[in-house]
């Protein structure tokens, strides 16, 4: 039996593909399963999925026709050749059909592998699937359980929605403060809209250190810069910059040994919930109904207004780029984060 999954994601939405993967390899221990995901996502797969072997191909290339549209079109072929040459018996899909070229994409993909058996979520665009998973919208469950049903779908057991990375405990190369809160200030490309304003993670840290409390300010090198705000006019016993300095490994076992974890809707948040540490996620426009830290200790924190979320809702992509305002993030003040991490500090 060979098995392809697609999900060509980023980091976060990679790491919450880990019940999908963990189910199909309950349901089929012998069979060779193959993640088609992204070469960034792909250094995930050997902590999530340790018996799945990586596919890689630059999504940016397939996500829209444009000018560069022959040579996405010969990169998808030559893909398309490769897959066929597997001989995959099942492919499951962990993507909404949320656009019509992501439809057309897709079918294309299913027809390249030659499977027998196509499974993915269907919202009313999915006729090539041979076997299909509701997809009532986006915020009707959490992507994590989504991706479940595909795989319950394509043969794989049932098992619980909340993605689990174990966390390596080994020494680590820097020395961190023996209790601290883990601080996360920016997401992913896709969408800055998410990220809430570097000025009040600021005023955020100085109530933390006003009572005591350490943080360490992790993510990529991107994060840098939030990370100098956030330290300048603060005593530096108080803090320590650890953006751009760990692997995801090191990035992982940090948020283990954090008492609690602060960010937005990113991939620290979503890696602290799966390693298991309290996280708590400032959420905008995105809906935190589809993508909150999925785990017992997750708590999230958000304006409440009307016109939230913006992003994925329903059958639609919605706004990437939110409003101008941004309004929905604004009014999240660091009190209101600060209440609810120390709840969860006194929990």
């Amino acid at each position: 039996m060979k098995i392809l999954v697609v999900k060509l994601a980023d980091l976060g939405d990679l790491l919450i593909s880990e019940p999908a993967l963990r189910s199909l390899g309950l349901g089929f221990p012998k069979a060779r399963i193959d993640v088609l995901t992204t070469p960034h996502a792909a250094v995930l797969l050997p902590d999530i999925a340790p018996g799945a072997h990586a596919l890689t191909f630059e999504k940016a290339s397939f996500d829209a026709p444009g000018l560069g549209a022959a040579a996405s079109l010969r990169s998808a072929a030559s893909l398309g050749a490769r897959l066929r040459a597997a001989g995959y018996d099942r492919v499951a899909f962990l993507h909404h059909l949320t656009t019509t070229w992501g439809m057309t994409k897709y079918r294309a993909l299913a027809r390249a592998t030659g499977a027998s058996m196509i499974v993915g979520l269907d919202n009313g665009r999915g006729a090539f699937l041979t076997h299909r998973a509701p997809d009532r919208g986006f915020g009707y469950k959490h992507e994590a359980e989504y991706m479940l049903d595909v795989a319950v779908a394509a043969g794989g057991k049932p098992t619980h929605a909340i993605p689990v990375f174990n966390a390596d405990q080994s020494p680590l190369p820097f020395d961190l403060p023996g209790s601290f809160v883990a601080v996360a200030p920016v997401a992913g490309a896709y969408s800055p809209a998410r990220i809430w304003p570097a000025g009040k993670f600021a005023d955020l840290c100085r109530q933390l250190a006003d009572r005591g409390i350490k943080f360490v300010i992790v993510g990529g090198s991107d994060a840098t810069p939030a990370a100098r705000t956030i330290l300048n006019g603060i005593d530096r016993c108080a803090g320590i910059d650890l953006t751009g300095k760990t692997t995801i490994g090191q990035l992982a076992a940090t948020l283990k040994r954090a008492s609690a974890v602060i960010g937005n809707d990113s991939f620290p948040t979503h890696l602290g919930a799966a390693v298991g540490t309290p996280v708590t996620t400032i959420f905008g426009p995105s809906n935190s109904r589809a993508w909150k830290p999925l785990s017992r200790h997750s708590t999230v924190v958000s304006a409440g207004l009307p016109c939230a979320p913006c992003l994925y809702t329903g059958y639609r992509l919605g706004r990437p780029d939110g409003c101008p305002s941004r309004t929905c993030l604004e009014m999240v003040t660091p009190e209101m984060v600060s209440t609810a991490v120390l709840e969860q500090l006194d929990a």
